[in-house]
């Protein structure tokens, strides 16, 4: 009698987060834009969260302009992530998913967890090309990546097999619905 035992499916993890709510008032380059104080709040608020709900990514890659960088300094001081280990990538600056898909791919061939940290309109279009769209929680006004969302992504852990619709939508979560 032999015994056979189903391998286990493993998978990886991609985390999205758009920046926080950035200060258009600042006589500033869009690149160059802050955080609003609700921006740094929400951005506090979601590491807080993540932390709480042991949401750790292997590594954070992020978009180098000045709201996605506080958004992710200020995430990981609640999540207690060295913010040393944070990869900061120009190419994410206005990326469209093409372009953030492959960064993230670069990075989930070394690690399992992946959060990218980076701009709408490319994130939700992101989220549309992995994930079926019976899944996607839309607001009223037609967006799924508001200002700090957070979506957590279960994609096959064979990356080469990471295409149109291979994703599974997890999460998503807006700071409005954080209750901690």
């Amino acid at each position: 009698m032999s015994l056979s035992f189903g391998k286990k499916q493993m998978t990886k993890q991609l985390y999205l987060l758009r920046h926080a709510k950035s200060d258009w008032d600042v006589p500033v380059s869009d690149q160059d834009r802050p955080l609003t104080k609700r921006g740094q709040h929400d951005s506090l608020l979601v590491g807080e969260w993540m932390q709480l709900n042991q949401l750790i990514p292997d590594c954070i890659i992020s978009s180098h302009s000045t709201r996605a960088r506080e958004t992710i300094l200020n995430v990981c001081l609640g999540l207690e992530f060295d913010s040393l280990d944070i990869y900061w990538e120009e190419e994410l600056y206005r990326a469209n998913h093409q372009v953030l898909l492959a960064e993230s791919l670069k990075f989930l061939n070394k690690y399992d967890t992946v959060m990218l940290v980076a701009h709408n309109p490319g994130l939700d279009e992101l989220v549309e090309f992995l994930c079926p769209e019976s899944e996607l929680p839309y607001t009223e006004d037609a967006k799924l990546m508001t200002t700090a969302s957070f979506a957590q992504i279960e994609l096959p852990e064979d990356i080469n097999a990471i295409t149109y619709q291979s994703g599974r939508l997890i999460q998503l979560m807006r700071p409005k619905d954080i209750k901690i």
